[in-house]
């Protein structure tokens, strides 16, 4: 993990690197974004060009966009214990549903989620959704490691809207993003400027 400072705060959070900000002196917050991704020559979720309604694996994926040879995989998307959840986020670009509902769901339970309904053409708001923002430090941490689901409720399909005739190249997934923080580590000898001892006979 790697921890960022507010002076150089210039981009967005690295999921994948687990890159958080301390923008509180003793707390660290993170912004892990996941995805369920529905392409048919990516691991995981479509069967026969659809995705079930179930539960899917969030993935936070890999920098490295090609599909023959990554030296770095996707890697599930887990909340560590610990950790104090206060936002949860879903949107779903290029992903046309059948019908309900897709929401956030953790397997051992977040104390916040969140749904997103589709419209009436089976495709998802723009801009998705997000939870209600709770009091940021007064939360509840998660006991142990949680992994992140996405619940579908129907059916689902790549399609963009409006649809250039190229839908199986479409960007199309179910993207989830799990706002939380951590305490910081405590304080260590760089923190406290601690001199080094001077051996004998070196002083002047």
């Amino acid at each position: 993990m790697s921890i960022i400072f507010p002076g150089n705060y210039v981009a967005h959070l690295n999921a994948y690197r687990e890159q958080g900000v301390e923008a509180i002196p003793g707390v660290e917050f993170y912004r892990a974004v996941g995805a369920v991704v529905l392409n048919p020559d990516t691991k995981g979720a479509l069967v026969d060009g659809e995705l079930a309604a179930g539960d899917h694996t969030a993935y936070i994926l890999s920098p490295d966009l090609r599909q023959d040879d990554k030296p770095r995989v996707d890697k599930p998307l887990v909340i560590p214990a610990g950790a104090v959840v206060y936002r949860t986020a879903i949107s779903g670009p290029g992903v046309k549903s059948e019908g309900g509902t897709a929401k956030i769901k953790a397997a051992t339970g977040l104390p916040t989620s969140v749904a997103i309904t589709a419209d009436a053409d089976g495709y998802y708001p723009e801009n998705g959704a997000g939870s209600v923002l709770v009091s940021i430090l007064d939360g509840t941490a998660l006991a142990g490691d949680t992994d992140i689901l996405v619940t579908t409720d129907e059916v689902s399909t790549a399609s963009l809207n409006p649809s250039a005739g190229a839908c199986r190249n479409s960007p199309s997934a179910l993207i989830v993003e799990v706002c939380y923080y951590v305490p910081a580590p405590g304080p260590d000898a760089e923190d406290a400027h601690i001199p080094f001892a001077v051996e004998a006979g070196s002083g002047t």
